[in-house]
């Protein structure tokens, strides 16, 4: 793993979307530019899928934060969250450097609610006008990492979201792309669709509509541990289990 300066990923944040955005489907990007919309609405759960071929998302440039002065207190260290097993069957998370990972007061962008656990800091809930450069800021988190595991995609990251910032890793990490994907047949841009809306049913406990949106296009198209992990969680309306997998 390559560990980057938080000064140089915030010169180069907004430079590197356009060359991202474009491969965000394909592959596990990273994501260098600011949040998009972490979930969109949530759509009727009994609509039908579509057979368009593969597509690209395409982002529009986000202006850069202003970085807020004491924001070069956290280590160099900074904690991430690292996912390891892509493409393998069984990919899993967890925080690295967790130590680092500390609350050091809201300010202009990162104004929303920490979350702690038995374990120290859990997750953020996104106040409006928040990103995630500030994010990082205040928290000391990688904020690409945090990108890439809370399955954030497009231009501005969505209040009222959580973003889990410290990952279970006895439970399986959803891939943004289908494991039995075919080349140019599937329709990956649906699927990582699907599970944005997961998402927004997770977080408003809709358990119904979780239901129904994993049947209907996610059911047998992801790794076997998630398989399992996700019907026995959904079976079981544990909501706990499903905020990890669905985030």
């Amino acid at each position: 793993m390559i560990l980057v300066s938080r000064a140089a990923k915030v010169a180069t944040g907004i430079a590197a979307a356009v060359v991202v955005a474009g491969l965000v489907v394909l592959a596990y990007p990273a994501f260098a530019a600011l949040g998009g919309l972490e979930h969109p609405s949530v759509s009727a759960a009994s609509a039908a899928p579509s057979k368009a071929a593969t597509t690209e998302p395409t982002a529009a440039p986000s202006p850069s934060p202003t970085k807020d002065d004491g924001s070069d207190d956290c280590p160099t260290e900074e904690a991430t969250i690292s996912i390891t097993g892509k493409g393998d069957g069984a990919p899993t998370a967890k925080l690295v450097f967790a130590s680092s990972l500390t609350d050091k007061g809201a300010r202009p962008g990162a104004r929303g609610e920490v979350v702690s656990n038995a374990q120290g800091i859990y997750s953020y809930i996104v106040a409006p006008n928040d990103n995630l450069i500030s994010i990082e800021q205040r928290l000391c988190i990688d904020y690409g990492s945090v990108r890439v595991f809370d399955h954030v995609l497009g231009s501005a990251i969505q209040p009222g979201a959580q973003l889990i910032l410290r990952p279970d890793p006895t439970i399986p990490w959803i891939e943004p792309v289908p494991f039995d994907a075919i080349p140019n047949v599937t329709n990956i841009v649906e699927f990582s669709s699907t599970i944005y809306e997961m998402g927004v049913a997770v977080r408003t406990h809709d358990l119904d509509t979780a239901r129904a949106l994993w049947s209907r296009s996610l059911s047998g198209h992801v790794a076997p541990a998630a398989q399992a992990a996700a019907t026995k969680a959904l079976d079981d309306g544990d909501w706990p289990v499903l905020e990890q997998l669905f985030p």
